[in-house]
């Protein structure tokens, strides 16, 4: 968990931004801009597609149903699914450690709306299709007393008064970082394209796999700069 709260995010911002102390005046930052930009941060950093961090991990445990071939997963209530990682087939009711585990090969919709599906048998392939997730082939009655684990990436909660990141307190630089880049993005800041090299650099320093135990090392964060538009 982080030191840094939202205030000290804002303070930390606005000297940042050239020691900013506009935040009264009618063209100022107001507290809501200074937390829309903190936030646009932290959720940015926490995008598997940016950063794989533990924190952001999930599971959720769902039994099969015989003849049903798609389920609604939702590990918590109000978490956002931000990526599947994973999908296992489990012979058990649980997640139980002896019993079989068969890892599923992930497809996009359009491998299961070419074919027709098997029945009766323990789903090989799975595909999502928002909280949906589509498995192959149909359970069968062999399947009743199964389940399925699904691993996934998902949001932090919005940072409010007095809260701090989720995340080890190593990254609170790295969220002020994102959202002094978010800033200098809106505002018109020339600086927004360097902070972000900046910000991608920084965030690749702590991604070695050793830090990562191994988890999903080979990729790299990207920069992308083709035209004059940043992405979020």
């Amino acid at each position: 968990m982080g030191n840094l709260t939202l205030e000290n995010f804002r303070a930390e911002l606005l000297f940042d931004l050239k020691n900013r102390t506009d935040t009264s005046t009618s063209d100022g930052l107001s507290t809501t801009r200074q937390d829309l930009f903190i936030n646009a941060g932290y959720l940015h950093i926490t995008h598997p597609s940016v950063f794989r961090h533990r924190e952001m991990q999930a599971t959720s445990l769902i039994a099969l149903v015989v003849g049903t071939n798609q389920y609604t997963f939702s590990p918590l209530a109000g978490v956002v699914t931000t990526g599947v990682r994973y999908c296992t087939h489990v012979t058990d009711l649980t997640d139980a450690p002896t019993a079989t585990h068969t890892k599923l090969f992930p497809r996009d919709e359009q491998w299961f709306q070419g074919r027709t599906l098997n029945s009766g048998g323990s789903p090989r392939d799975y595909a999502t299709r928002g909280n949906t997730l589509i498995v192959s082939p149909v359970p069968g009655a062999n399947e009743a007393a199964t389940s399925l684990v699904v691993g996934i990436w998902r949001e932090p909660t919005l940072l409010v008064a007095g809260a701090t990141t989720v995340l080890s307190t190593r990254w609170d630089e790295i969220v002020l970082l994102a959202a002094r880049w978010r800033a200098e993005l809106h505002l018109g800041y020339r600086e927004a394209k360097t902070t972000k090299i900046d910000l991608v650099s920084l965030i690749n320093e702590y991604k070695s796999h050793e830090d990562l135990h191994g988890e999903d090392w080979d990729w790299q964060s990207g920069l992308v700069s083709e035209s004059s538009m940043e992405s979020v």
